[in-house]
């Protein structure tokens, strides 16, 4: 049985010809987009062996190792061809927008599918500053963790953006309780690194804007 967390980056995927899956880990999201018919055929990357093969294992298993594709290297680039949607999930936000960087010429057409492990603010900025709106967002929260998911796409024309689209998310207030949660969380830990730096004399402007944009949006509950 697949985990929540893989079960929402399936719900946010269209269905397409060809499916990137970006540090593929153990091929869950490869081998339950083949077995739905979400894509046709998909490309399992990963830049460390063993988890290639323990994917390669599952699709055997699984029975749908014909139509997955397993290339060992970094992101986007041991892949030849246009893919119509990818996911990069279960890594750091500045992983996440490295490999994107590289691949930037050469998924202008491809939708993403982006779940930071950390510093979601930071992906949200790298896709806003490279012309990439967010469709998207859904919080998560699996075996009492939270997981931002982000749904993403290239617009050719300049995308306008706040810093509250940035540490909040445009999307992301969907009134679920999972979302509240999330958003209580980010409260709790923004009071606390003011009071860390506020002890230590350190500046807390930044810190205390973020936190009036997350109290103004639990106030609409």
């Amino acid at each position: 049985m697949i985990s929540k967390r893989i079960e929402e980056i399936i719900n946010l995927l269209d269905r397409c010809n060809t499916l990137a899956d970006i540090g593929c880990d153990h091929g869950y999201v490869a081998v339950e987009a083949i077995k739905r018919e979400v894509a046709k055929k998909v490309f399992a990357v990963d830049i460390n062996l063993k988890p290639l093969l323990k994917a390669k294992e599952l699709s055997k298993k699984e029975n749908v190792d014909n139509k997955i594709e397993f290339l060992l290297g970094n992101g986007f680039d041991p892949i030849e061809e246009e893919v119509g949607e990818a996911v990069i999930a279960g890594m750091g936000a500045e992983n996440i927008c490295d490999i994107l960087s590289r691949a930037k010429d050469r998924i202008s057409n491809t939708t993403l599918i982006l779940q930071p492990m950390k510093d979601v603010e930071l992906l949200r900025k790298w896709l806003f500053e490279n012309g990439f709106d967010i469709l998207k967002e859904r919080v998560i929260k699996d075996k009492n963790r939270f997981y931002v998911i982000i749904k993403s796409c290239y617009l050719p024309e300049r995308i306008s953006f706040s810093d509250k689209d940035i540490y909040i998310g445009r999307h992301i207030v969907d009134r679920r309780e999972e979302t509240y949660e999330f958003l209580l969380k980010m409260k709790e830990k923004m009071e606390k690194i003011i009071n860390m730096k506020k002890k230590s004399f350190i500046d807390t402007l930044h810190e205390e804007k973020i936190l009036t944009m997350i109290e103004e949006e639990l106030k609409k509950w």
